[in-house]
């Protein structure tokens, strides 16, 4: 893996330069030390990528869970809640670590990936009470999400990633104004249920932590968009805390403080 991230550094020149400016920018490195951080990104990427098919494998990793209780606390209710994820560590560890036993999980993800991937991840989570909820063009996906929602189960999203013409909020991060996708926050509020946030941080070759952050719940009193703002900058807040912590464990490989991509 090592000698493989010097070539994604060379001929993904968009991802390259996006991480090296995040060092830069967020974390005031001068050129040849943002360089070196630029390569251990890549480096811990290519590692926590490995990791998945190990998992895929049979291997299991040493986990512990800071704030459980958050999580069991919502679990035990009958309502349903979110999980708010972001392209942060190796979120999909969390579905492997945190089971509801009475409560299912119902987890949007990328409706491109392979089928192989797919498959895999889904043979994985059979016996982990977690279900998957394909991102469609047809937008069906969102009567998924509200049947589970009716059900009292937990729907899984990415909260970091703005696509297309989806709405965004703009939200203070890392020192300058970034844009989050609306959509997570939005359903929080309108369905007035409680969010968590997951990050799954690899600690070593063996070990990761994962902590469990609840989002602050923004004053009833505001307008539904303030509130849903409020809730955003609450994520955005646990992401930027986060990655303060394990700098190199920051996988979105594009300006993320650009206002129109």
């Amino acid at each position: 893996m090592g000698c493989v991230a010097p070539f994604y550094m060379l001929f993904n020149q968009r991802g390259y330069l996006a991480i090296y400016r995040y060092f830069r920018k967020g974390f005031g490195y001068s050129p040849l030390p943002a360089f070196i951080k630029v390569w251990q990104n890549h480096y811990t990427f290519g590692k926590i990528i490995m990791d998945r098919f190990a998992v895929y494998a049979g291997k299991r990793f040493s986990v512990t869970i800071d704030n459980e209780t958050l999580f069991l606390e919502l679990a035990r209710k009958p309502e349903g809640f979110l999980i708010i994820s972001s392209h942060v560590g190796n979120y999909e560890l969390t579905g492997y670590s945190l089971v509801a036993a009475d409560k299912k999980i119902n987890a949007l993800i990328f409706g491109g990936e392979t089928e192989t991937v797919i498959k895999n991840r889904a043979k994985m989570f059979a016996d982990k009470n977690i279900g998957m909820i394909l991102l469609k063009e047809d937008m069906s996906h969102l009567f998924e999400i509200n049947n589970a929602l009716m059900q009292g189960e937990i729907i899984s999203m990415p909260g970091d990633r703005v696509f297309g013409s989806q709405k965004s909020v703009p939200c203070k991060f890392m020192g300058d104004t970034a844009e989050f996708p609306a959509g997570p926050f939005a359903l929080a509020i309108q369905r007035d249920l409680p969010a968590l946030a997951l990050f799954a941080m690899k600690e070593s070759s063996k070990q990761y932590r994962i902590k469990v952050y609840k989002l602050d719940s923004p004053d009833k009193t505001l307008k539904r968009a303030e509130q849903i703002a409020a809730l955003a900058q609450s994520f955005a807040n646990t992401v930027e805390r986060t990655i303060r912590e394990y700098p190199e464990q920051w996988f979105n490989y594009y300006d993320f403080w650009q206002k129109k991509r």
